[in-house]
């Protein structure tokens, strides 16, 4: 159980790095454009914007190594996800032949549906036609 626990841990600091990258990223080109920025600190504006992309990517993955590390080490934390780790282990998952059947009867019931508004949607278009005219 432990390893799906960390494995989640794992994956979500993967995506905490990606996304604190990007935004390390955006802030970083944005700011490099205006001219406080770059009389201030002009060795950070004269970065290229591909070596921004790696080194937004490397402070984001080195701040969420924290922040997970931190967040792991905390004992409610880790009660809470163990909770959850267990809880989704009794949860019966849908076999592939379940999961096929349902995709067809919803497709299903869809196309039912759109035949049957299109067919209202005619109706009453000929309706309003008959009533109001043709407009001409």
């Amino acid at each position: 159980m432990d390893r799906y626990v960390l494995a989640g841990f794992f994956a979500g600091g993967m995506i905490l790095a990606f996304v604190l990258g990007r935004f390390i990223h955006g802030v970083w080109a944005t700011v490099s454009n205006k001219d406080w920025f770059s009389r201030a600190l002009p060795a950070l504006a004269g970065i290229a914007d591909d070596d921004k992309t790696t080194w937004g990517t490397v402070i984001g993955a080195v701040v969420a190594i924290f922040l997970v590390v931190r967040t792991y080490r905390k004992p409610d934390v880790r009660a809470w996800s163990d909770e959850v780790a267990t809880e989704l282990t009794k949860v019966k998952w849908p076999t592939k032949k379940e999961v096929s059947n349902s995709t067809i009867v919803v497709i299903a019931a869809s196309a039912i549906a759109t035949i049957y508004l299109m067919l209202l949607d005619r109706l009453w278009a000929f309706v309003t036609n008959l009533v109001y005219g043709d407009g001409s």
